[in-house]
């Protein structure tokens, strides 16, 4: 039986990466007892499945993966009995079973998600200074940055991945801004890479937070659900 299901990663494993929290829910499968399906060959693993890897540094509240069963539990159990088990940060908030057949398509067809970035200011500034630099950025044709991975840097244009991009929030010398971004086998945009494009913009710009807010799901003709996350 295979369970669609949501969690959170909060503050406390704020640093954590997506290795590390798989590692968490693995443990927390063995001390559950519960009855999990396991991969063929010579090292099974159990079958936990993410619809999107949640980069370090990055909380998120609505975080959606699939875990598979050999027995039918309800699915209230299988969110109690992780609960008693997955350490303080990670979370089950919901459950609902779902069909073998077509599940990697449904966690494939969350392509995009919502981003809440908190930055400090060098200096306070006013929502109309703000929103006259989103628009110079709305403006330019390709968002440039350079990449590392590997040891190696390459030059990449951000803004097919960055959908969407506004002010949530100016305080002081405090702005919190929403984006929405593409996620999957196509690419996205990093937290920082973002941070970095607004700070070439407003000179002093510094990333304090990043929190993923949800996950889009692209509804396909065959698969007219809507995401947990969207109810």
């Amino acid at each position: 039986m295979k369970y669609l299901v949501v969690f959170e990663k909060a503050e406390p494993l704020r640093w954590l990466g997506h290795l590390d929290v798989l590692r968490a829910f693995e443990r927390a499968v063995r001390r559950s007892r519960l009855p999990i399906a396991f991969t063929s060959g010579f090292n099974p693993r159990a079958r936990l499945t993410f619809a999107s890897a949640l980069g370090v540094g990055t909380t998120g509240e609505a975080e959606v993966m699939t875990i598979e069963l050999t027995e039918d539990l309800p699915a209230t159990t299988l969110v109690q009995r992780m609960n008693a088990c997955l350490p303080a940060g990670l979370r089950l908030l919901s459950a609902e079973t779902v069909p073998d057949h077509g599940s990697r398509d449904l966690l494939n067809s969350y392509d995009r998600a919502q981003l809440r970035l908190t930055c400090s200011l060098q200096q306070a500034g006013t929502q109309e200074q703000v929103e006259a630099v989103l628009a110079q950025l709305r403006g330019m044709a390709v968002w440039e940055i350079t990449r590392e991975r590997e040891g190696r840097a390459r030059t990449l244009d951000l803004r097919p991945f960055v959908l969407d991009i506004a002010v949530e929030r100016l305080e002081g010398q405090e702005i919190t801004f929403l984006a929405i971004v593409t996620i999957g086998q196509e690419g996205g945009a990093r937290p920082s890479e973002i941070a970095d494009l607004l700070a070439s913009l407003l000179p002093g710009l510094e990333l304090r937070r990043a929190h993923r807010v949800r996950l889009y799901q692209s509804v396909h003709p065959s698969d007219a659900r809507r995401a947990p996350n969207e109810r």
